[in-house]
């Protein structure tokens, strides 16, 4: 539904099929600490239709992050922040999720982005993205531990249907 709010700002009258969402992935559990507080973590999202049209497809990407604090010194009352930041671009950069940490409360983050460039559905579509996690380094000492969620959506553009056998997954590489 994110994925539908986004794309509606920036698209015009063009007709486009209903969204297909993948299933959920599931990424694995990972932690950040002030020693190493940045990690990438690449996804590939793949659309394919059995009887694919000659049209576009487009697809987002949303991530569900929860993160818990665990400082080094429980008596400290600085809390760092997290960044989620999505991006399919070499330079890293794209929509940004930010929250503050804080002892003993889960932080949930959720980020939404639009993949590009548009792919011609031929056979199947393919788009790479990068899920970074970034934790402020220079404040308390302590561990961040995230566990994560992607889903993928995924549409065709100059249609008002689904083409037959339309699928969209999410996977890491």
């Amino acid at each position: 539904m994110l994925f539908v709010a986004c794309v509606s700002v920036v698209a015009t009258s063009q007709a486009t099929s209903p969204d297909v969402a993948s299933e959920e992935h599931v990424g694995a559990p990972l932690s950040l600490t002030n020693e190493a507080p940045k990690a990438t973590r690449q996804l590939i999202v793949r659309a394919s239709a059995t009887r694919p049209p000659a049209k576009r497809a487009e697809a987002g990407l949303s991530v569900r992050v929860t993160a818990r604090w665990i400082p080094a010194d429980p008596s400290q009352t600085v809390s760092p922040w997290l960044k989620v930041i999505l991006s399919d671009s070499q330079d890293g950069s794209g929509p940004t999720a930010y929250g503050i940490l804080t002892e003993q409360t889960p932080l949930i983050l959720e980020g939404v982005s639009s993949l590009s460039p548009d792919c011609e559905l031929q056979a199947s579509c393919e788009w790479r993205a990068n899920v970074n996690f970034e934790m402020q380094d220079n404040t308390s000492a302590g561990t961040v531990e995230l566990e994560w969620t992607a889903q993928a959506h995924a549409r065709v553009v100059d249609t008002s249907s689904v083409p037959k056998g339309f699928t969209v997954s999410v996977s890491a590489p």
